[in-house]
């Protein structure tokens, strides 16, 4: 097995991949799959979401400059949304994991991973794939970023201790350095250029919730991809949420 971790996309990609948004996408997409969510629907532009959220009665959720859009129904904050029973159907739009999303699309199987399930994630990455999983996190404003890189450590670490024999390339190394530089993930992610923009809105709520390592078994996979003149749209389910509809 080969695991590569770029710290913003460089495809393409084939195999598996694992898309690390911790702040704030792939922290939030397992908790609304614990929730009771059936389907996430992650659009690449407010038009397209305001749209499919109108036709289908789909809640929305997410942010432009880190606050949610006229007219949506929540933020794209982790730890609001933490207490929220749900069921259906949510459109999230969100600043970064948007314009990422097209960039991974050679990928046979597309995880949505994050610290707060990240042992899922290496599970479940190691059931799908074949010979490749690329841990490719979404950066901020197309750089490089600490608190993806915490987690794509963390996550490269767990599978050097389940596969001794993994090749592994890419950032992985230098992120997997971070891991021992940064025992406690909260300061990492405190310090990243994204924890300052989260700080900046008062949502320090964010920080400590995205850095809780392993809480969730919920892994966002997903399903199907759907593309016209208005922008594309990325579905994703768990699948250990059934589905009622």
């Amino acid at each position: 097995m080969h695991v590569r971790v770029d710290l913003v996309p460089h495809p393409p990609y084939k195999d598996t991949v694992v898309l690390i948004d911790v702040l704030r996408t792939s922290t939030v997409a397992p908790i609304l799959f614990e929730n009771g969510l059936e389907r996430l629907h992650i659009a690449t532009k407010l038009r397209l979401a305001r749209e499919f959220a109108k036709e289908t009665d789909a809640l929305l959720m997410g942010e432009r400059d880190g606050l949610p859009p006229e007219g949506f129904n929540y933020g794209n904050s982790p730890s609001e949304l933490a207490s929220l029973n749900l069921s259906g159907h949510a459109v999230l739009v969100s600043e970064n994991a948007p314009t990422v999303l097209p960039e991974l699309e050679g990928a046979k199987h597309l995880l949505l991973g994050s610290l707060y399930n990240a042992d899922a994630v290496v599970k479940r990455a190691l059931e799908l794939a074949k010979d490749n999983i690329y841990l490719v996190g979404c950066g901020l404003w197309g750089q490089e970023d600490l608190d993806d890189a915490i987690a794509a450590g963390y996550m490269a670490t767990r599978f050097k201790e389940l596969l001794p024999d993994v090749k592994l390339s890419g950032a992985a190394r230098l992120s997997m350095s971070l891991v021992r530089a940064f025992p406690d993930p909260l300061k990492a992610i405190w310090y990243s250029s994204a924890g300052y923009f989260i700080k900046k809105l008062g949502a320090e709520d964010d920080l400590v919730l995205a850095s809780l390592v392993s809480q969730s078994d919920q892994v966002p996979e997903l399903e199907s991809v759907v593309i016209d003149e208005h922008g594309s749209m990325y579905t994703f389910y768990s699948p250990t949420v059934p589905s009622t509809s």
